[in-house]
């Protein structure tokens, strides 16, 4: 497949995500890109990540594919990122820093991260999808990628905040996650 017939079906399968998004009556959109070898975005709001009983935090989910470097590539990385908007007190800082990174160590995909200069944390996940498979086996995986960076993200999201407003140790959070600090 040459590389604007992949480009294509990428934009034609990040349609049909926000369709699909918007069927299940979830706020999404897909923004077009300036560059030509990149597919665009789509963007949704993502209610009660991370909550319990419809108290959780909104949630913008970005999903898009990385920019094929060239003819050659043997794969699709596909992204999921989930942006949670939240400044976090200075002080409380290097206890979620710690936290976040025992967290990053126990789950099994994906990863948070906090950006201070812009004051949000995310939850990223990338998946490689080889550039063979058929487009109902790609779509499967990227639906797959955006369900589980959504799951892994409600599950941690709540300790995080938590840890961020000072209501949660990280001792607490290593009681959570079954181990114990060296």
């Amino acid at each position: 497949m040459k590389k604007n017939e992949i480009i294509a079906m990428r934009n034609e399968l990040l349609d049909r995500l926000a369709e699909e998004f918007q069927d299940s009556y979830i706020p999404a959109v897909r923004s077009e890109s300036e560059d030509p070898e990149a597919p665009g975005v789509v963007r949704a709001i993502l209610d009660r990540i991370g909550g319990d009983e419809g108290d959780g935090e909104g949630v913008i989910g970005e999903f898009f594919f990385t920019p094929m470097s060239s003819e050659d590539d043997q794969v699709h990385l596909f992204n999921a990122m989930l942006t949670i908007s939240d400044q976090i007190p200075e002080d409380n800082l290097p206890a979620f820093f710690e936290a976040m990174s025992y967290i990053n160590f126990h789950i099994p995909l994906g990863c948070f991260s906090y950006d201070k200069d812009h004051t949000y944390f995310c939850f990223r996940l990338s998946v490689s999808i080889p550039i063979g498979f058929d487009k109902e086996a790609i779509y499967g995986l990227m639906n797959a990628a955006a369900a589980n960076a959504a799951n892994v993200a409600d599950t941690y999201i709540p300790m995080l905040t938590k840890v961020a407003e000072n209501k949660f140790s990280v001792d607490e959070v290593m009681d959570v996650l079954g181990g114990r600090r060296a």
